[in-house]
C-alpha cells in the first residue's frame, strides 16, 4: 500500500511538471478575466473554487479562440460570480490543441490575472482611517481629493539636499459637500524644483492646523504628467521620459510589469535604470533619461502612487526586402530577436514559424517558396508582439530565358520563353508590354511560360537588344538579349509529298542555301515565305533520311535529321459505284521499288488486303486497286516492301439538285449519290428529323428519291441528305400551291356570293382560276375578287348570277393538277309583301321580294288559285293577272293567305296576302290620301330644320 502512495505521489508530480502552464499575457477586466498562451501550449479550460467554508465549490468556464499563433482565453465575470470567485484551493481541467489532458489540476494563482480595483486605496497619514477620493495631475496644477473628515495636506516642502535649499509650494483646499479638494497650483518656474530628497507637508483637518513637518509618502501624491510619448525602440538602449512630477521624491530606477511571461528578460530585470547623477542639483527632472530592456509590445509603469500607465515600444517598420531564390530578406527597424514574438505575414497569411530562419532587432530571414506560375506583387508584414508593422510590397517578376530570333529588316513573329510570363487569372489589371532596344512589341498573348507578340522591323545598328518585359508595372530583372538574324530550325513537318523545315530567320531563296549530310546543296529549295519561316524543300532522289542545316545571312543553323515516309495521294475522289481506285506513291526506298503495292481497308466491318492490278514504275509508282462497291470514308493502309502509309478517302459526297413537293404531298428529290451502296439506305434531314428510306436495288446509282412530306415538317427549312457519313447540299423543297377542300358559307343569291378556298403552301403570287358550267353547256372562266386571308384560307367573291346551280372547279397557275370542283347553289325567292286585289274586280298583283329571275313558274295564291300571265320585272318585283270572280264566299276579307312564286324549280311562299273587301277606287283613294300626308310630313320637317339652322347662325 505504501508503494502505491509513493508511485500515485510521483505521477502527480509528473504531471504538475509536464502540464506545467505558461501564460504569455494576463488582462483583468470588469466583466471578463483573459489569459493569453501560445498556441501549442498547455490552457485552463474552466475553474472550481473550493471554497471550503461550507458553501460548496463554483465553477466557471473558459471561452478559447485560436488567433494565429495565439490562443486567449476570456473567463466571463457576471456581478453575480464576484462574491464567489474565491477559494482555499482552486482547480481547472488541463487541455492542449483542443484535446483534454486532465483535470483536479492544482491552479498556481501567481500566474493569474487580477486584482482590479474600483476604488482607490489610501491608507491615512496618521492613525484613522483614511479615503481618498482620487489623485489627479495636470500641466499647471495636482489635485487630491479628500473625505471631509480625513487629514489633509496643506502645503509642500521640497528638501534638495543638494546644496540647492528648500521649495515651498501650498495647496487651496475647498469643501465640497463631502469631498475636500486641494489644489497645488504649479508655474512653468516650479517643474524643476518640484524634486526632494525628503519631502515634509503640514497636515490640517477641519480647516485646522495638525501638524507640520510631517514626512510625506509620495505613493500619496499625483503624477507623473507625460508631456510626450515614450515609445523605445525594441533594441532598448538610453530613451528619455519626458514629464511633470517624475521626481517629486527621488528615484534612481522606474519598475514595470512585462505581461509576456515567455520574454527572456522577464524574470532578469524588471525596472528602467535613471541615467546620469540624480543627487546633482543640475539634474534634469524633466527629462530622464533611461536604459531600457530590449522588448517588444507594451510594458505597464509602476509609479510609487499607483498611477500606473501603459507605454509601448515602436512599432516594425520594414525598410527593404530582398529576395534570393527562396529566401526573403527583410531589412528595418524595431523588429524583435525573439522568435516566440516575431511572425511574417504574407498576403494576410502567417508564415510557418519554422521557415523563419533569423530573427534580430533590425533584419529578419525566412524560407518562402512562391510557387506560382504568375508574376505577382504581394504584400509583406510584420508581427513584433501583435503590433504589426507596415505594409511592404514585394513582387515575384516575370523571367524571360530565351526568345526566337527574327529577321531584323522585316520584323516578325518574337516569342518569348520563360516562367511567370502572366499576370494571375484572379487579377484585375493584366498591363503588360515587351520592349526591345527601343521598340514596343505589339498584339501581345501570353501563357505562364509563353509570350507571342508582333515586332516591327529595326533601324538599329546593333544586332542584339535588350528584352524587357513588364507586367503590371514590374519588370524581369535577368538579362535577355534578341539577336537578329540568326537561322534556328525547329522542327519539320511532312505535309502530303512536301517537306516543310519551320524555323527562324531563314533569309530568302536567292541568297540562303542548305547542307544535307554535310554537303552543301543547290536547286533543293522550292520557297522560302516571307516571314522566314518555313522552308519547303525537295526531296533528294532516293535520300529519304538525312540531315539538314540551314546557312543564311552567312551564318550556319543548328542541324536536324529529316526522315521521309511513304506517302500515298489517291488521283480522284470515286464516285459511288466505282470499283477501281487509283493511288500515286511518293518515296518509295530503293529496296521497296519491286515490290506489289497492296491495300487493306481499315473501316470496322472491312478487314482485307488487295493487291494492285497494275503497276507503273516511273519517278513516282502509279497503283490501281479493285475495291468493293463502298461509300464515305475508307480508312487505308497501303504497304509496298516494308514501308506502310496510312490515310483515308472518301467517296464523292451525294448531290441533290433540286427538291419537289406535288400535289399528293410527296417530296421528290434528284440528284446523284444517293445509294449508300452497302445496306441500301438513305437518311434525309429536315427540320432536325431524319427520314430512313430503303433504296430499290434495281436502280442502283439512284437518281430520285421520294418521301412523304408530313406536318411536323417546316416547309421553309432546308434539306440535306447522309449518305455513309457524306452530308449533300443544302436545298430548299419546290412547293405548288395545293387545295384542300373549298367551302360555301352561304347560297349564292342574285349578286352571287363567296367561296373559301383551304390551301397549302401558298403564297402572294399565286395566281387563282375559276370557272363554271354555263348555259350553253360549256365552261365559262368567272370574274372574282380574291383575297389571301392567311397562309391557308383565300377568300373570293364571285359575280354569278343565277336562278341555275352550277358545277364548278379552281385550280392554281393554271395547272389543271390543282384542280378542286365544287357546286354552286342559289336562293329560292323570298317574298316581303302583295299588293292587294278586290276579288269581284281581279288587276294585276304586284309581288316584292328577292331572288326573282325570269323566266318564271308559276305563281300560286292559297291551295287552287294560280295567278295568271307573271312578269318578270327586276330581281325584287314580279306581276301576275288575277282574275275577276264573283265566287266569294270562301273568301275571308284581311285575313292573310299564303302566295307561293317557283322559279327554276325553286319555290318560295309566305303568308302575306289579302284580299280587299272594297272595290279598288276606295284603295286608290286611300293610298293618294297616304300619299298627301306623307309629303306634308316632309314639308314640314323641312321647315323645322332650317329655323333652327338659321337660329344657330
Amino acid at each position: 500500500m505504501k508503494n502505491k502512495v509513493i508511485v500515485l505521489f510521483i505521477f502527480i508530480l509528473f504531471l504538475s511538471l509536464v502540464y506545467s502552464i505558461s501564460p504569455i499575457g494576463l488582462e483583468a477586466h470588469k466583466d471578463s478575466l483573459v489569459i493569453k498562451y501560445n498556441a501549442d501550449d498547455y490552457y485552463y479550460k474552466n475553474l472550481t473554487f473550493d471554497h471550503d467554508d461550507g458553501s460548496g465549490t463554483y465553477s466557471m468556464s473558459f471561452d478559447c479562440i485560436l488567433n494565429n499563433t495565439i490562443r486567449i482565453c476570456t473567463l466571463p465575470v457576471n456581478e453575480t460570480d464576484y462574491p464567489k470567485m474565491y477559494a482555499f484551493k482552486l482547480y481547472s481541467c488541463v487541455f492542449r490543441n483542443e484535446k483534454f489532458y486532465w483535470c483536479n489540476y492544482r491552479v498556481d494563482v501567481t500566474r493569474f490575472p487580477g486584482p482590479l480595483l474600483i476604488s482607490d486605496f489610501r491608507p491615512p497619514t496618521r492613525g484613522g482611517n483614511v479615503t481618498l477620493s482620487g489623485l489627479e495631475a495636470h500641466k499647471d496644477s495636482l489635485v487630491i481629493k479628500y473625505n471631509a473628515d480625513d487629514y489633509y495636506y496643506k502645503n509642500l516642502t521640497f528638501d534638495h539636499d543638494d546644496g540647492s535649499g528648500t521649495h515651498f509650494m501650498s495647496f487651496d483646499c475647498i469643501l465640497n459637500n463631502t469631498i475636500r479638494i486641494c489644489t497645488l497650483p504649479v508655474k512653468e518656474t516650479d517643474y524643476p524644483k518640484m524634486y526632494s530628497f525628503h519631502l515634509f507637508a503640514c497636515v490640517y483637518r477641519y480647516e485646522k492646523l495638525f501638524m507640520c513637518d510631517y514626512k510625506v509618502d509620495t505613493s500619496q501624491l499625483p503624477g507623473p504628467f507625460l508631456i510626450s510619448d515614450f515609445r523605445p525602440p525594441t533594441r532598448g538602449g538610453n530613451v528619455t521620459l519626458s514629464g511633470y512630477y517624475l521626481q517629486l521624491e527621488i528615484i534612481g530606477d522606474i519598475y514595470f510589469y512585462n505581461p509576456y511571461i515567455n520574454d527572456q528578460y522577464i524574470n532578469s530585470r524588471d525596472s528602467y535604470w535613471v541615467q546620469g547623477n540624480i543627487f546633482s542639483p543640475k539634474f534634469d527632472r524633466i527629462n530622464l533619461s533611461l536604459l531600457v530592456h530590449p522588448g517588444c509590445g507594451y510594458r505597464t509603469i509602476l509609479w510609487d502612487n499607483r498611477q500606473d500607465f501603459n507605454i509601448t515600444y515602436q512599432d516594425p517598420f520594414i525598410k527593404h526586402i530582398e529576395i534570393n531564390q527562396e529566401i526573403i530578406d527583410i531589412s528595418g527597424t524595431n523588429f524583435y530577436n525573439q522568435s516566440i514574438f516575431v511572425s511574417v505575414i504574407i498576403e494576410n497569411k502567417r508564415v510557418d514559424p519554422k521557415d523563419i530562419i533569423l530573427v534580430d532587432f533590425e533584419n529578419i530571414k525566412l524560407k518562402y517558396n512562391y510557387y506560382e506560375p504568375f508574376s505577382k506583387i504581394l504584400s509583406v508584414q510584420v508581427s513584433c508582439c501583435d503590433y504589426l508593422s507596415n505594409k511592404f510590397e514585394i513582387s515575384y517578376p516575370p523571367i524571360p530565358s530565351t526568345s526566337n530570333s527574327i529577321p531584323k529588316l522585316k520584323g516578325g513573329l518574337l516569342i518569348i520563353n520563360g516562367n511567370r510570363l502572366t499576370s494571375s487569372p484572379s487579377s484585375l489589371n493584366n498591363n503588360m508590354s515587351v520592349i526591345v532596344g527601343d521598340s514596343i512589341c505589339s498584339n501581345i498573348s501570353s501563357t505562364s511560360t509563353e509570350i507571342k507578340c508582333y515586332l516591327q522591323p529595326s533601324n538599329s545598328t546593333l544586332n542584339n537588344l535588350p528584352i524587357i518585359v513588364s507586367i503590371n508595372g514590374f519588370s524581369n530583372t535577368n538579362k535577355l538579349l534578341l539577336e537578329y538574324d540568326i537561322p534556328s530550325i525547329i522542327s519539320y513537318s511532312q505535309v502530303n509529298e512536301e517537306i516543310q523545315i519551320i524555323g527562324y530567320c531563314f533569309g530568302n531563296i536567292n541568297s540562303s542555301g542548305i547542307q544535307i549530310n554535310g554537303k552543301q546543296v543547290s536547286n533543293q529549295i522550292i520557297s522560302i515565305n516571307y516571314d522566314e519561316t518555313i522552308l519547303k524543300l525537295k526531296v533528294p532522289n532516293q535520300n529519304y533520311n538525312f540531315n539538314i542545316s540551314i546557312k543564311s545571312n552567312s551564318i550556319k543553323s543548328n542541324e536536324i535529321n529529316v526522315n521521309v515516309n511513304l506517302f500515298a495521294r489517291i488521283n480522284e475522289l470515286p464516285s459511288i459505284g466505282n470499283k477501281l481506285i487509283n493511288f500515286t506513291l511518293f518515296y518509295v526506298n530503293s529496296s521497296n521499288i519491286n515490290s506489289i503495292p497492296t491495300i487493306k481497308i481499315l473501316n470496322q466491318q472491312f478487314n482485307q488486303s488487295i493487291k494492285s492490278i497494275s503497276t507503273k514504275i516511273n519517278e513516282t509508282i502509279t497503283c490501281s486497286f479493285e475495291i468493293e462497291y463502298y461509300c464515305g470514308v475508307i480508312n487505308y493502309e497501303i504497304q509496298i516492301g516494308n514501308q506502310r502509309y496510312q490515310s483515308s478517302f472518301s467517296y464523292e459526297p451525294p448531290l441533290i439538285n433540286q427538291c419537289n413537293l406535288n400535289s399528293s404531298e410527296i417530296v421528290t428529290c434528284i440528284g446523284s449519290g444517293f445509294s449508300s451502296g452497302i445496306n441500301k439506305t438513305t437518311t434525309i434531314i429536315i427540320s432536325n428529323q431524319t427520314i430512313i428510306t430503303t433504296t430499290n436495288e434495281q436502280n442502283k446509282y439512284n437518281q430520285s428519291i421520294s418521301f412523304k412530306f408530313n406536318e411536323q415538317y417546316d416547309i421553309n427549312d432546308e434539306l440535306y441528305l447522309n449518305v455513309c457519313g457524306l452530308l449533300s447540299n443544302k436545298v430548299k423543297i419546290n412547293t405548288i400551291p395545293i387545295i384542300k377542300n373549298v367551302s360555301i358559307p352561304n347560297l349564292f343569291s342574285t349578286n352571287g356570293g363567296d367561296i373559301n378556298i383551304v390551301t397549302k403552301y401558298m403564297n402572294n403570287n399565286t395566281n387563282i382560276t375559276i370557272q363554271c358550267d354555263n348555259y350553253s353547256g360549256g365552261e365559262e372562266t368567272i370574274k372574282k375578287e380574291c383575297k389571301i386571308i392567311n397562309s391557308s384560307l383565300i377568300s373570293c367573291n364571285i359575280e354569278w348570277d343565277g336562278p341555275i346551280d352550277k358545277t364548278c372547279k379552281v385550280y392554281f397557275n393554271n395547272d389543271i393538277k390543282t384542280v378542286s370542283t365544287f357546286n354552286v347553289s342559289y336562293k329560292s325567292p323570298s317574298i316581303n309583301r302583295t299588293s292587294v286585289i278586290y276579288p269581284k274586280q281581279g288587276g294585276i298583283l304586284t309581288i316584292i321580294g328577292n331572288d326573282f329571275y325570269n323566266p318564271i313558274d308559276m305563281v300560286t295564291i292559297g291551295d287552287l288559285l294560280k295567278c295568271n300571265d307573271p312578269k318578270f320585272i327586276n330581281h325584287t318585283m314580279i306581276t301576275c293577272l288575277i282574275l275577276p270572280t264573283n265566287n266569294t264566299s270562301n273568301i275571308k276579307y284581311d285575313e292573310s293567305i299564303y302566295i307561293n312564286v317557283t322559279i327554276n324549280g325553286k319555290s318560295g311562299a309566305s303568308k302575306i296576302f289579302k284580299y280587299s273587301s272594297q272595290p279598288d277606287e276606295i284603295h286608290q283613294y286611300s293610298a293618294a290620301r297616304n300619299i298627301f300626308q306623307n309629303l306634308l310630313l316632309s314639308i314640314l320637317i323641312i321647315v323645322i330644320i332650317s329655323l333652327l339652322f338659321t337660329t344657330t347662325l
